[in-house]
C-alpha cells in the first residue's frame, strides 16, 4: 500500500503579492475552494490516513475562514496542521494568535532575501520584508514551529550563506533551499536566471553552514541533483519520496511524486550516476534553457559531511528544553506525552526522536540522562 504522508489543499489562487518569481502567475485568480468542499477534503484525507494535512494559496491568509479550516483539520485528528505563506498578513498579533489557538502547528515562510530591499523588489511590495519578518517573529513567540523557504534567483543565490545565517539567528532551525522551476512568471524572467552548475557552490555553502552549526538534517535542496550537492548529496529532496497529494482549488488531486516525475528527465550522463535509481533526473523546462551543461555523475558511493554539534537548536531540541523547564526529570515515554502539547516540533512519533534529540543535548552539555529500572530518565544539567 502506498504510504501517505501529508495532503495539501490549495485553497485559493488569489495573492497580496506580486512575486516575479511567481510559478502560478498562469493560474485562474479567481480560482477558490468554498469552504463546505475544503472541509470535506480535510475529512476525507483523514479518512485515507495522511497523517499531514497543509494549506496553502496563492496566499492562504486571504481566506478569512482560515481559522475554521485549521480547527476542522485539528478535530478530525490532524496533530500536524501547516501553513505556507509568505507571512506579511501574520504581522497582525490577533491573526497570528487566531491561527495558533485554532490548531496551526507548523507555519513555514517563503522569502527571497534577508535584505529587505532585495526581498520588496523581487515579491513586487514595498515593505513586504518588514512585515514578513515580523509575522516570523509572532509565530515563534505564539511557540508553534516555523520553517523558511529561500527561493533561488541571479538576485540573491552568491548571498544563500548569509541569507541562511540571518534566518538562524532569528531562531529558525528548518529551511528548504528552493530552486526555481521554470513556469509561469519565472519562465519568463530571464534576467533572475541562474543556472545550477552555477548556484551549486553557493547551495552547498549553505548546506555546509548548517552542518557546522548543528542543523545538517534540517537544511534541504529542492530541485537540485545530488550530483551538485558534494558531501551533501543525501540533502537533495529528490532523493526521498514525497508521499504527497495536492487538492487544487478546483478539487482536482495530483500525486506530488507523480508530477515531479514526469516533468524530470534523466540524460546519458544519469546513466553512469551512483544516484540513476534514485535521482528523477532534472527538470525539463531547465533542460531547454540551459541543458546539461555543467553537470557531471556521481561515479563512486559518496561520502557525507559528518554530523556536527553546533550552537543553534533544531524545533525538536527547543521542544525538548521546554518540556524539562522547571527542574523536570522525566522518562521517555513522559516526554513523548508532553510533547503532544508544545507545538515546537512535529515529528516526537516515538522513542527513537527523543533519543537521538536527547543525546544530542547531552554533547550540548545542557541535558542529563540516566537508566532506572529499564528506562531512561532526562533532566536539565543545571536541574
Amino acid at each position: 500500500m502506498k504510504k501517505r504522508d501529508c495532503c495539501e489543499i490549495i485553497l485559493n489562487h488569489a495573492c497580496d503579492l506580486g512575486c516575479v518569481f511567481c510559478s502560478q502567475a498562469d493560474f485562474e485568480p479567481s480560482a477558490f475552494m468554498p469552504a463546505a468542499a475544503a472541509v470535506k477534503h480535510i475529512y476525507t484525507a483523514k479518512r485515507a490516513g495522511f497523517k499531514r494535512l497543509g494549506f496553502s494559496g496563492g496566499e492562504a491568509l486571504l481566506r478569512p475562514d482560515l481559522p475554521q479550516l485549521v480547527k476542522a483539520a485539528r478535530r478530525v485528528g490532524f496533530k500536524a496542521v501547516r501553513l505556507q505563506t509568505n507571512g506579511a498578513r501574520l504581522a497582525s498579533i490577533p491573526t497570528a494568535a487566531k491561527l495558533v489557538r485554532a490548531g496551526l502547528t507548523v507555519c513555514k515562510f517563503t522569502f527571497a532575501s534577508h535584505l529587505p530591499e532585495t526581498h520588496d523588489r523581487l515579491v513586487g511590495k514595498p515593505g513586504a520584508f518588514k512585515k514578513s519578518l515580523a509575522g516570523l517573529s509572532n509565530i515563534m513567540k505564539l511557540r508553534a514551529a516555523v520553517g523558511v523557504n529561500l527561493l533561488i534567483t541571479k538576485a540573491n543565490y552568491r548571498a544563500l550563506p548569509e541569507s541562511l545565517r540571518f534566518f538562524m539567528d532569528k531562531g529558525v532551525a528548518n529551511f528548504v533551499l528552493i530552486y526555481p522551476i521554470y513556469t509561469g512568471e519565472m519562465a519568463r524572467s530571464a534576467g533572475l536566471r541562474v543556472s545550477l552548475p552555477q548556484a551549486a557552490p553557493y547551495i552547498v555553502k549553505a548546506l555546509r553552514l548548517a552542518s557546522d552549526s548543528g542543523l545538517g538534517r534540517e537544511v534541504k535542496a529542492l530541485n537540485v541533483p545530488p550530483c551538485l550537492l558534494p558531501g551533501f548529496e543525501q540533502r537533495a529532496s529528490g532523493l526521498y519520496r514525497f508521499n504527497t497529494v495536492v487538492v487544487a482549488a478546483d478539487g482536482v488531486q495530483r500525486d506530488l511524486d507523480s508530477v515531479a516525475a514526469a516533468a524530470r528527465r534523466q540524460g546519458p550522463l544519469c546513466a553512469r550516476c551512483f544516484f540513476k535509481t534514485k535521482c528523477r533526473g532534472i527538470d525539463g523546462n531547465y533542460l531547454g534553457i540551459f541543458g546539461w551543461k555543467g553537470i557531471s555523475p556521481v561515479k563512486t558511493k559518496p561520502m557525507p559531511a559528518s554530523a556536527k554539534t553546533g550552537p543553534y537548536f533544531t524545533n525538536n531540541e527547543k521542544c525538548f528544553l521546554e518540556i524539562l523547564r522547571g527542574g523536570k526529570l522525566l522518562s521517555t515515554a513522559a516526554i513523548l506525552l508532553a510533547a503532544k502539547g508544545v507545538p515546537l516540533c512535529y515529528d516526537c512519533a516515538d522513542g527513537a526522536n527523543v533519543m537521538i534529540t536527547g543525546s544530542a543535548l547531552v554533547k550540548k552539555g545542557l541535558v542529563k540522562r540516566s537508566f532506572k529500572g529499564g528506562n531512561y530518565f532526562w533532566s536539565l544539567n543545571n536541574a
